[in-house]
């Protein structure tokens, strides 16, 4: 059969879906998510259809009786439960829209917002949610109903027409239909994840719960009862269902990609469901007490559980010996910090799979990913960054160590004080907040990695906004066993760490190095970074400079920024280099060099301090760097050092440390390469 006679578009009224949902003949399916609509998107969604903007198609599945037990039931829409012998079709695009037409026109009341309350102000003829008024602001599902005779009589005779056309444009509101029939399940959730395109998207583990469901098994309620349940008794939090899915994948087809996931049937699922959630539960523990692991939202990435989880499943162990756990440890943190998972996941856990098929024979096979973890990477990475693997490994690491109170030495309760009270942006900072905020320091810089540790929330209070040179020698006097303390924190005790000077800058190198220190011992690998990543991270910061640039004067000045934003020696300069280039290499185009962005790439360091210093161009640059003072010094100091990297000049003491620093600074207020994938504003539903 055709595609053609799969799908078919219906042409149909705003009033005939409504309906036709009242009836209970459209349905919400199970692989659907709840509805999620704000007040705000409702009252635009009228205000579009009032106005007559289109609004979109709906997408239905027109599915047989035997589908039936798909429907999701909610009984604040008041809509009669389903019956074996209904004909109905589901909502597989378009529920958010769908639901809220209905709520709003039929006056009812979901998670306690009260849709009643949506009115037509026929002054203004918009939308609104307020208490109505009979007079001005009219209830829309008045409106619907036609209750004329109940709204009329209040109502100024010069808007009543208002009334009457709001009446008439809900009720006749064309709307398109895309109904698709003779499809299976399988194939309607993989068209149905195609078509959900804006909004929140549903994942793998909704679509496989919704083709796996079966009146005595429903995995999504399985995994909330079995799993988060088990795992909230421990404290351990909330972990992803991928998780679940892509071990089940492991065991039973031997990759976690999305055919193998995919193929999963309800029978292979209630074979191994006891045997994964038992793993899920054993790997969990393993990760708490041997790596510090101590709730699912710092774990580095899920991969790391489901891995774990996958060997107690296949070896049936329910606890790993001296020997298999140093391997499980050096692989932890081997895997973190060189953000091993951070792309191409099922593939590399599809493949690391025959790491722990080997570990279960005996061997102990070799792991070794490539570290290129740095201080100026540490630096970067900011405690905000709650999906950053090296965040999290940091935190994870800290935990390992059992940090202790740095007065009284007791151990500090990770788990059941919260460590999400210890990783919040306001309690453990070590410069505190207030205290670079007044010395002229950026948002950015003030949340860099090393200025973290684990503080409870009365020595927190007591620090304040402390400068570090007056509460670290209070700590030292109250606490005789200071050094003890201060090591499980990781906290730099040398003369020159920058906390007696209260020179953060200088703090953040030597803790970065300490932490660095710390990172090669639990992984046996080396940090130290060659010639070619120095010259590499250099060249890294030259193109972050000029990119910013670049995009800062485009957006201030547009394309034609060169002529009007760049000091004329600078263009006067560039321009020389761009002949001499041209002149070396005959067979380059001259047109390739008329762009701004290309003819950045002819700016040196001395450069890039005229464009953005010079008078005009400051203010655009000032949110960035802050203060013209900090980017003049580390400008000329990593422009020393950079000269005497590419071009093997000798350099000293000083001016080696100049330039290290440079590079930590420009890494705390410059736009990060590893800064990590996060989702932005949500939409309000599947749409």
């Amino acid at each position: 059969m055709s595609s053609r006679e799969n799908i078919r578009v219906i042409p149909d009224t705003m009033n005939n879906v409504v309906v036709a949902v009242s009836k209970g003949q459209y349905r919400i399916p199970q692989f659907q998510r709840e509805y999620v609509w704000k007040k705000s998107k409702v009252i635009e969604l009228f205000d579009s259809i009032y106005k007559e903007y289109p609004i979109g198609s709906f997408f239905l599945w027109k599915a047989g009786r035997e589908h039936n037990q798909l429907f999701r039931h909610s009984v604040d829409l008041d809509i009669r439960p389903i019956q074996a012998d209904d004909n109905i079709a589901f909502i597989l695009d378009g529920q958010q829209r769908i639901t809220s037409l209905y709520v709003t026109l039929k006056g009812l009341t979901i998670s306690e917002t009260d849709y009643s309350r949506i009115c037509f102000d026929v002054k203004e003829e918009k939308f609104t949610h307020r208490e109505p008024d009979d007079k001005r602001f009219i209830r829309v599902c008045d409106i619907w109903e036609k209750n004329i005779l109940k709204i009329a009589t209040g109502v100024d005779p010069q808007y009543q027409d208002a009334i009457g056309r709001c009446y008439e444009i809900l009720r006749t509101y064309p709307v398109s239909i895309v109904e698709v029939s003779n499809q299976d399940l399988p194939a309607v959730c993989k068209i149905f994840q195609r078509i959900n395109q804006s909004g929140k998207r549903l994942d793998r583990f909704d679509l496989i719960s919704a083709m796996t469901f079966s009146p005595d098994f429903d995995l999504r309620e399985k995994f909330r009862q079995d799993v988060l349940a088990k795992l909230k008794q421990k404290s351990f939090g909330e972990i992803s269902p991928a998780i679940v899915t892509q071990l089940m994948a492991l065991i039973k087809k031997g990759a976690c990609t999305e055919n193998a996931e995919y193929s999963l049937s309800t029978e292979d699922i209630k074979e191994i469901w006891k045997q994964s959630v038992d793993s899920v539960l054993l790997a969990a523990d393993t990760l708490r007490k041997s790596v510090g692991v101590q709730n699912a939202n710092y774990l580095p990435y899920d991969a790391l559980l489901t891995l774990l989880a996958y060997y107690y499943a296949s070896t049936g162990q329910r606890a790993l010996d001296d020997k298999q756990l140093k391997w499980v440890q050096q692989w932890f943190w081997r895997a973190s910090f060189s953000q091993h998972y951070g792309s191409g996941g099922a593939t590399k856990i599809g493949r690391d799979k025959e790491l722990f098929d080997q570990l279960a024979k005996g061997s102990y096979p070799p792991f070794e990913p490539a570290m290129n973890l740095t201080a100026e990477i540490l630096v970067g990475t900011k405690m905000t960054w709650t999906r950053s693997a090296v965040r999290n490994a940091f935190l994870c690491m800290l935990a390992y160590r059992n940090p202790v109170h740095l007065i009284n030495n007791s151990k500090l309760d990770l788990i059941n004080g919260g460590i999400s009270d210890f990783t919040s942006t306001e309690k453990h900072h070590i410069f505190p907040q207030g205290f670079l905020r007044d010395h002229g320091t950026g948002e950015a810089e003030i949340h860099a990695l090393p200025n973290f540790c684990f503080l409870p929330a009365e020595l927190n209070k007591r620090i304040l906004d402390t400068r570090p040179s007056e509460y670290f020698p209070e700590l030292r006097r109250e606490n005789s066993q200071y050094k003890e303390a201060a090591r499980t924190h990781l906290l730099p005790l040398s003369e020159d760490s920058g906390i007696e000077q209260d020179d953060y800058l200088q703090f953040l190198k030597i803790r970065s190095e300490l932490i660095l220190q710390e990172v090669e011992r639990l992984t046996g690998l080396s940090t130290a970074p060659s010639e070619d990543q120095r010259q590499k991270a250099v060249e890294r910061l030259e193109t972050q400079l000029r990119d910013l640039i670049h995009s800062t004067l485009a957006d201030g000045y547009g394309l034609e920024y060169w002529k009007m934003a760049i000091p004329e020696d600078v263009r006067t300069g560039v321009a020389g280099r761009i002949e001499a280039a041209l002149r070396k290499n005959p067979d380059i185009k001259p047109e390739d060099y008329v762009s701004p962005r290309e003819k950045l790439n002819f700016c040196n360091m001395g450069d890039y301090s005229k464009i953005i210093l010079i008078k005009s161009n400051w203010p655009r640059f000032e949110p960035v760097f802050h203060r013209r003072i900090d980017l003049e010094r580390h400008m000329e100091a990593f422009s020393e050092f950079r000269n005497a990297l590419m071009h093997n000049r000798p350099l000293t003491e000083i001016g080696l440390r100049a330039g290290e620093l440079a590079i930590l600074w420009f890494g705390t207020v410059l736009p990060h390469q590893n800064a990590p994938d996060t989702n932005g504003e949500e939409g309000d539903g599947n749409e």
